[in-house]
């Protein structure tokens, strides 16, 4: 096996029913041998799983960074805390609050600071609380919609008169696109400046070609189940529903303490011991040897790897890339056409009093129909704890998308300039920052178009033809952390089954 036998693990022999450890080389026998390829969260929580739960499975786990984590990555810039990606997960669904307790650090976990009104939707040069009680798309109060400004009396009245609008009409089809099922709900004007902005700010999609029933199935199953959201949201309210919530539920949401780096590091260092790690080894290809698998490196000289399965932990596109050939000619294609968007955050170290407005909540979401060219400002220092300097706020502008991916490409000096123009448009913002960082993550966000599932499932019941093979990740089923973490634990459930 090459390089694997210069991997020296921990190992587990069972023996009168008792497992006994020792650390030393591949040993041939009865055990499995499994390879992960990506080493991003969800590798490594497939990983974690196989070793956690298989005694005796020999892992390795291969990905052409230098390191472990993906686009999971933390930096330290003077006493700002900088996330490179994600900066919180939710804890719903549990997989990473879950997989966090398992490493012991759940106890390091931050939750969102307290703040009057957390989401912001700017417009032109005016920014507005999203109004209280609305959720995504459903308001559960009327007043708040009343009184938002970025409406016309008639756009408020067409939303709230929701409640009378007839649900579709069943043409066998369990899908529709995001924009033309919220602009039938709720109008065509709540939907540019206020639906979009919000769903937007989760998917960077193009609402146009956006799945419901891959992203937000839920309210398709409220319109079914009630006729209108409106009306399921009243009957959540009267089985207890929160109905000041607004946005999204930021007291669902935690990040850890010394960044998500952290996070990865605790994952990492306990599986070193258990785990062979080939990092800085790109893949070529995997393909079937017999009843076995070859995992090919990219890199000449490097000898394939042969073992009993294979996880793919990669991005779609990529996964049909490494089967390729005839054999799995239907998979890969079906793979392909999982498309993705690029996007480029901007992040900056300011003095809060080079804001006129001081403004404490968590973030500005920005309708694309204003014509700007940002998608969104988080103001990570005001969700934790520290992430910045007294006197100090760590902002991250986020750029490009489905609908923009043009200015992923732009400079790092164009991308600044865009980022400090908006901030100076919504609060008036007349400083230099501390200092700027640019990261580009390229085709790095599946869209879920329509028919996502349809698709899905088909790619999942061509995988289940195969043994030994399993996919996992954000291109499938969903694409937070806790989606990623549950889709590697899944893969590795099922790969030990089989």
């Amino acid at each position: 096996m090459g390089k694997l036998g210069h991997c020296h693990k921990a190992y587990q022999i069972l023996v009168g029913g008792v497992f006994f450890s020792w650390r030393g080389f591949i040993l041939a026998g009865d055990s499995k041998h499994i390879v992960v390829v990506g080493a991003g969260i969800t590798g490594l929580a497939a990983a974690w799983e196989l070793t956690r739960t298989g005694p005796g499975i020999e892992v390795t786990v291969c990905d052409g960074a230098p390191r472990p984590g993906g686009v999971l990555q933390s930096e330290k810039i003077g006493e700002y805390l900088v996330e490179h990606s994600a900066d919180m997960f939710s804890c719903e669904p549990e997989g990473a609050i879950e997989l966090c307790r398992q490493l012991g650090i759940d106890g390091e976990l931050l939750c969102t600071h307290e703040v009057q009104d957390k989401a912001f939707v700017g417009f032109g040069d005016q920014i507005a609380a999203v109004p209280k009680g609305f959720s995504l798309m459903v308001p559960a109060l009327e007043g708040p919609i009343r009184d938002w400004p970025f409406l016309s009396a008639e756009g408020k009245q067409r939303l709230l008169d929701e409640v009378n609008i007839r649900p579709r009409a069943s043409d066998g089809q369990d899908d529709e696109d995001f924009r033309s099922f919220a602009v039938r709900r709720f109008g065509l004007e709540a939907f540019e400046k206020l639906i979009q902005p919000l769903v937007s700010g989760i998917y960077t999609a193009d609402p146009k070609r956006l799945s419901m029933r891959a992203t937000l199935g839920r309210f398709l199953d409220m319109e079914r189940e009630h006729g209108s959201l409106i009306g399921a949201m009243q009957a959540s309210r009267g089985a207890g529903g929160d109905a000041s919530a607004s946005g999204a539920r930021y007291g669902l949401f935690r990040g850890p303490a010394g960044g998500f780096g952290e996070l990865v590091s605790a994952l990492h260092d306990r599986l070193a011991t258990t785990c062979c790690f080939r990092l800085e080894t790109a893949i070529e290809s995997v393909a079937r040897s017999g009843d076995r698998w070859c995992v090919v490196p990219m890199a000449t000289g490097q000898v394939p790897i042969e073992c009993d399965g294979v996880i793919l932990a990669t991005p779609a596109r990529v996964a049909g890339g490494l089967l390729g050939g005839t054999e799995f000619g239907e998979l890969t294609s079906e793979l392909g056409g999982i498309e993705a968007a690029s996007s480029a955050i901007v992040t900056m170290g300011i003095a809060r009093a080079d804001l006129q407005l001081d403004f404490s909540g968590f973030g500005i979401i920005y309708p694309h129909v204003d014509g700007g060219q940002v998608i969104a400002i988080s103001f990570a220092s005001n969700k934790f704890t520290g992430r910045a300097p007294e006197g100090k706020l760590l902002l991250r502008v986020f750029i490009g998308g489905a609908l923009q991916g043009e200015l992923v490409d732009l400079s790092d000096e164009e991308l600044v300039k865009i980022a400090i123009g908006q901030l100076d448009r919504s609060l008036g913002y007349e400083g230099t920052p501390e200092f700027t960082r640019v990261v580009r993550w390229k085709d790095s966000m599946p869209q879920y178009h329509l028919g996502h599932v349809a698709k899905v499932d088909r790619i999942e019941g061509l995988v289940g033809e195969v043994d030994g093979l399993e996919l996992a990740g954000k291109s499938y089923r969903g694409v937070g952390i806790p989606a990623c973490v549950q889709s590697g634990v899944a893969a590795a459930q099922r790969v030990m089954a089989w």
